[in-house]
């Protein structure tokens, strides 16, 4: 899954939890969105 690549590994500096959405904060300002849409888990990771 090359496209998780900014994260793996980085160091997880803080947890968020929305209405509808966790995010993931790494070191490096980066962001993991993960949230449930029709169903299915879907991610997106900024920058990527």
């Amino acid at each position: 899954m090359a496209k998780f690549d900014g994260v793996k590994g980085q160091e997880l500096l803080d947890v968020e939890i929305g209405d509808n959405e966790l995010t993931l904060v790494f070191k490096d300002n980066r962001f993991l969105f993960v949230r449930i849409e029709n169903g299915r888990i879907v991610c997106e990771s900024v920058p990527e």
